[in-house]
């Protein structure tokens, strides 16, 4: 199966075939139906990944705390000590419990619906990279005190880019202004949590999350179109992508170049 998301998606695997003739119960039968497992192994990887760096750390006190001292973003140790690895390992790290069962659930309900439809390499891509972009913006706009842990710019990335997916697409799915505006409600509730006195949620993160979703699905995000064609004398519908990865290269090196170009700039900024 390829992994850029040009031939795996959902509506072209087997009981998906006619998606515009299925109504919506016919729809929810057939999704119970799929084995998650298979069509989303990224999101149940990163799950995983998330889930037991938690549980090492806190079945050995003294590793979580080398863990969060080598590996959560520490800006004084960013700028000041050149160590930008920090802003890919504070993604994997967690401060409590309720914190890594929040960021694994919320990756479960939004990765299910994200990765099959993008593809494992697409979903990689928006969850690394717009982790990544909250990093970069809690570092340049979240004062050089203070530490920063948590997967939840890359989640807030991939629910971002799952809505710019069903906006983009939204002849092809039903609900799509229901399911916007609960997401939007669900973002908007976190965000304003964050802002709150004394919070020590990192909400620079996550706006930089959904800002690099957000971009990422804009411009590598898939483009689907049904199609009609004769299979053995049969008439069937299938999904094709008119937005496929590799024509999208020059995008994801435009991006890539920017985010190190804004993490020197902000480095820069914040030792002067």
């Amino acid at each position: 199966m390829q992994s850029n998301g040009e031939n795996d998606h959902p509506l072209n695997q087997k009981g998906m075939g006619e998606p515009a003739a299925m109504s919506e119960g016919d729809r929810r039968v057939k999704s119970r139906r799929r084995p998650s497992l298979v069509v989303a192994p990224l999101t149940f990887g990163l799950m995983a990944i998330n889930g037991l760096i938690y549980l090492v750390g806190f079945l050995e006190p003294q590793v979580e705390r080398e863990l969060f001292l080598g590996g959560a973003l520490i800006p004084q140790l960013v700028v000041h000590h050149g160590e930008f690895y920090r802003l890919i390992t504070a993604m994997f790290l967690h401060g409590s419990l309720g914190h890594v069962f929040f960021n694994i659930y919320a990756l479960y309900i939004v990765g299910l619906a994200v990765e099959p439809v993008f593809g494992r390499l697409r979903f990689l891509l928006v969850y690394v990279l717009g982790g990544l972009t909250g990093s970069a913006l809690s570092l340049a706009l979240g004062g050089l005190q203070g530490a920063s842990v948590g997967a939840s710019g890359a989640v807030f990335a991939i629910f971002a880019a799952h809505a710019v997916h069903l906006y983009q697409n939204k002849r092809l799915y039903a609900n799509v202004r229901e399911q916007l505006r609960h997401m939007a409600f669900i973002i908007g509730i976190n965000l304003l949590i964050g802002f709150f006195p004394g919070s020590r949620i990192d909400n620079w993160g996550h706006i930089g999350g959904m800002l690099g979703g957000a971009l990422l699905a804009l411009r590598i995000g898939p483009r689907i179109t049904l199609l009609a064609h004769q299979d053995t004398g049969l008439r069937k519908i299938v999904a094709a992508d008119r937005n496929p990865l590799r024509l999208r290269l020059l995008d994801l090196v435009i991006y890539v170049g920017a985010l190190v170009g804004f993490v020197f700039v902000a480095v820069k900024l914040l030792a002067a």
